[in-house]
């Protein structure tokens, strides 16, 4: 079964109609860890899709969002046969995702695409195309208990002003 973590305690977001439209000027942070599932991916979309919604993040950035981080989690479940978690972040002014893997392989800093039809290489390419900011770094054992890779993206302004 999912584990769902809340790190930081959210400012909830504000009720219909009080025009701020940005569902609360609190900073948050969640935290999902999956078991090594196929299930995973789906059960993250769903995951960063409730989140996201509640808190009012613009359509478009939510769609991106939910994309970038089921290729990122497929792409952790093939690299390793751990868990993955996934943390979601808000700041006043970017919502920032990040995906953790025991892996300490790094993608490729060149993502490339052999062939149109190829299985493997369109993740990082989604990744670029849908997020304002992107990176990935090595976990050295200590910062989190096995090490391993986390990859970020990042969106400015995220939120909706409806």
């Amino acid at each position: 079964m999912p584990k769902i973590a809340l790190l930081k305690q959210p400012t909830p977001p504000a009720d219909e109609g009080d025009g701020d439209g940005d569902g609360g000027d609190g900073e948050w942070e969640y935290a999902l860890r999956i078991p090594h599932t196929p299930l995973g991916p789906g059960i993250v979309r769903a995951h960063v899709r409730a989140v996201l919604t509640r808190y009012r993040v613009h359509p478009a950035v939510l769609d991106n969002v939910q994309l970038v981080v089921s290729e990122l989690v497929t792409n952790s479940l093939a690299c390793t046969r751990d868990s993955v978690a996934v943390r979601l972040a808000r700041t006043r002014s970017s919502l920032r995702l990040s995906v953790w893997d025991s892996s300490p392989q790094l993608p490729p800093s060149s993502p490339g695409i052999s062939d149109v039809d190829s299985e493997c290489g369109r993740g990082l390419w989604l990744l670029r195309g849908c997020a304002d900011d992107w990176g990935h770094y090595v976990l050295i054992n200590g910062l989190r208990a096995t090490g391993g890779k986390e990859v970020w993206a990042e969106w400015h302004a995220p939120y909706s002003n409806e």
